[in-house]
């Protein structure tokens, strides 16, 4: 829908998402990753100039992902290589705790973007994020590792606000100047169960970053970049709202994953199809600001 041609390789096949009571597939191993990229690879077809990884699930598989990148930019050194480093949230680990280090001490280095929610960017930096300034602090942690851009892309902070407000906080670096543009965007809270935000989020942020970057000599892309794929993100969440409410299907508060009733959770599938106009013409509603 935003112009760019895309190739997958997944790293689980499920039934369904995983905010539904029970989940059936197959989570697949590194050899089967890296198999499907030597089938690309022999038939010429890995001329790519932009790679988005999410889940991993394991240490084999951020392996196989290290070896892909370098792979990648060793036939086109301009990769950008966008980490979306799918750990948790909420204070609970979806994955072992062994990948903690290994996103921060393997991928982060041959990052041109990283993606993670408060959580994550709290387990990658050992930081707590309790303000612009704490938030701030983890992305210059991140900018020291080695990663030139970094959106933290949601918290929630001490403020006057409570926790009806959240915040995208991101930090771009040009490693040549040492010049830094540091921003945030504060966006309302909807209640409700949402699954998969964080990945679409993530891809509707390199499709704009990708078309964006060519047409900025200086900083400014990456804050651009993320008032698109907020307004889309927003737009599409409030969508799905309305839609679950529409079903007159009771939401109870502060539902555990595996206690959530499926139809509650059927209700808050994310209407991404109905809301394609979101994605291609989105109105950014929420403006960036320095920090």
């Amino acid at each position: 829908l935003l112009g760019h041609e895309v190739d997958v390789i997944n790293t689980v096949q499920f039934s369904n998402h995983t905010g539904y009571n029970a989940v059936r597939g197959d989570r697949f191993s590194a050899s089967h990753v890296l198999d499907l990229f030597d089938g690309l690879q022999t038939n010429g077809l890995d001329a790519y100039t932009h790679l988005l990884t999410g889940y991993m699930g394991n240490s084999d598989n951020v392996r196989a992902v290290e070896c892909i990148a370098q792979k990648l930019k060793h036939k086109f050194p301009q990769l950008t290589f966008v980490v979306d480093p799918v750990l948790g949230d909420d204070g609970a680990l979806y994955v072992p705790r062994e990948l903690i280090a290994l996103y921060r001490d393997v991928l982060c280095p041959l990052a041109t973007l990283v993606t993670p929610n408060q959580f994550e960017a709290e387990l990658l930096t050992n930081t707590k994020i309790t303000s612009l300034y704490t938030a701030k602090s983890a992305c210059d942690e991140l900018h020291r590792i080695g990663v030139p851009n970094v959106v933290i892309t949601s918290a929630v902070l001490d403020s006057a606000s409570g926790d009806h407000t959240l915040h995208l906080i991101g930090s771009e670096l040009c490693l040549e100047s040492g010049a830094k543009h540091q921003f945030a965007i504060a966006f309302p809270r909807l209640s409700g169960y949402y699954t998969g935000t964080g990945d679409l989020f993530a891809a509707l942020l390199l499709a704009h970053y990708a078309t964006l970057a060519p047409q900025f000599a200086a900083l400014g892309a990456l804050a651009r970049a993320c008032e698109l794929a907020t307004a889309t993100l927003a737009g599409i969440m409030q969508a799905t709202k309305l839609h679950q409410e529409s079903t007159l299907v009771n939401v109870a508060s502060n539902l555990p994953r595996g206690s959530r009733p499926n139809t509650m959770v059927r209700g808050f599938e994310l209407r991404i199809i109905p809301s394609r106009h979101l994605i291609t013409n989105p109105t950014p509603s929420f403006q960036s600001f320095s920090i």
